[in-house]
């Protein structure tokens, strides 16, 4: 009888702790009353001393409002050893991989939590673009390393200069666009494109649109504007941003005179060419284009509006169709304090900053429809003095906040959510 208990009593105990194994795997894969699991991340200076990973404690409030998700979440510290240096800024690259530029280039993972490759690569202003076999890392002031083979080595020079990286993030070329043109100037990095193949670069001066073959290492000019760029009574005076939609045709947005209003000058987008220089040009209004803060994703180009002409609304034209429309934001000041795209262009965010936190509204571009908001907070009022840089990634549901990038004064606070599409 004694044994028959013993054995009851194990097999009780067994099955109880098999059930505690099952809750716990269920309760740490999802969260209380519909609030989602967050990380929360700060990447200190290289001069910090190295202590590892250390979170804190995060709190998440549940507000509903007319349907839409709300949540404040208080931003924690987190050492993380994964990057050396102050981090300078995230890029999205492809899937659930991001670029970030710290004291070299990182190649990071956010699926796996780990960085897959680095480049010994380092600008204070860059830009970073995908095509089909890599990536196209273009910035401003002295590059460092990279490993260059490309007779345009880049890594001494202190003006605008791009990078050829493979998908295993590996330096296949350099160029140093100052050295291209003896009679034109490269007034920004907005301006300069990779083709989809990767074989061809394009980019904009004051006097015209160029084309450099990667291969041959020649540039030519497409089109000059003073000669070329006339269209529907407007002369184009600058091309500021540019982008392929494909091997041979370009997308701009930039500067007009229009003759139909005196010469005066107004924001315009439109198509060209690189095999012929058709141009078409396109003037919208009253609406007046940040040409810096242009951006692509997928097929989807979006132009927020410059800042002292702000009313809550968005640009958007499709690359492929050649069909622009117009999104509304939930307030008429909504987008002064930046506007974002998702790396596939299925998603739009903006930013609302306050005196010690910044909201972020993200939209459905089909719909137009906030979908999700979501609050970022920190005692440290510095970090919403300037304009945060925002990724979205598609396929992941994912929203990457990064705070602190240009203020010397404080470490990069990076954070992220997520949210159902």
């Amino acid at each position: 009888m004694k044994t028959k208990w013993m054995c009851m009593i194990l097999m009780l105990a067994l099955a109880l702790n098999l059930s505690a194994c099952g809750n716990r795997q269920e309760n740490g894969n999802s969260s209380e009353n519909g609030a989602i699991n967050m990380e929360t991340q700060s990447l200190e200076d290289a001069s910090s001393e190295n202590t590892g990973n250390e979170s804190s404690e995060m709190n998440v409030i549940d507000l509903q409002d007319n349907g839409t998700d709300k949540k404040i979440m208080e931003v924690g510290t987190v050492k993380n050893s994964t990057f050396s240096g102050k981090v300078k800024g995230c890029y999205y690259a492809d899937g659930s991989r991001i670029i970030v530029a710290a004291d070299q280039l990182y190649l990071y993972d956010t699926g796996k939590g780990e960085t897959i490759a680095s480049a010994d690569i380092s600008m204070e202003d860059l830009c970073v673009q995908t095509f089909t076999d890599g990536y196209f890392v273009v910035g401003q002031g002295k590059a460092g390393g990279g490993g260059s083979n490309g007779s345009f080595a880049a890594s001494e020079s202190g003006g605008i200069n791009g990078y050829i990286l493979n998908k295993d993030f590996a330096v296949q070329d350099t160029i140093s666009f100052s050295g291209l043109l003896s009679d034109d100037f490269i007034p920004q990095i907005t301006g300069i494109a990779v083709s989809q193949d990767g074989k061809q670069v394009a980019f904009g001066g004051l006097s015209g649109l160029y084309l450099y073959d990667v291969s041959s290492r020649k540039v030519r000019t497409i089109l000059n504007y003073s000669e070329e760029g006339t269209a529907d009574n407007m002369q184009i005076v600058t091309m500021d941003s540019l982008t392929f939609t494909g091997n041979n045709t370009l997308v701009y947005v930039g500067m007009a005179t229009d003759a139909s209003i005196g010469g005066d000058g107004v924001s315009v987008y439109g198509t060209v060419s690189t095999d012929s220089a058709d141009l078409t040009i396109t003037k919208k209004g009253d609406y007046k284009v940040d040409t810096e803060e242009v951006q692509k994703g997928g097929n989807l180009l979006i132009m927020p509006q410059s800042f002292d002409e702000n009313n809550g609304t968005l640009l958007m034209f499709d690359t492929i169709a050649n069909t622009e429309n117009t999104m509304s934001f939930s307030s008429p000041s909504e987008g002064k304090d930046g506007v974002y795209c998702s790396g596939q262009g299925k998603y739009v965010a903006t930013a609302v900053l306050e005196g010690s936190s910044v909201t972020i509204n993200i939209y459905d571009t089909a719909s137009g429809k906030n979908i999700h908001t979501e609050t970022v907070q920190d005692s440290n009022s510095a970090y919403f003095m300037r304009i945060p840089q925002i990724l979205i990634l598609d396929e992941s549901g994912t929203c990457i906040v990064v705070l602190g990038r240009g203020i010397d004064e404080v470490s990069t606070l990076i954070t992220t959510f997520g949210f159902a599409g």
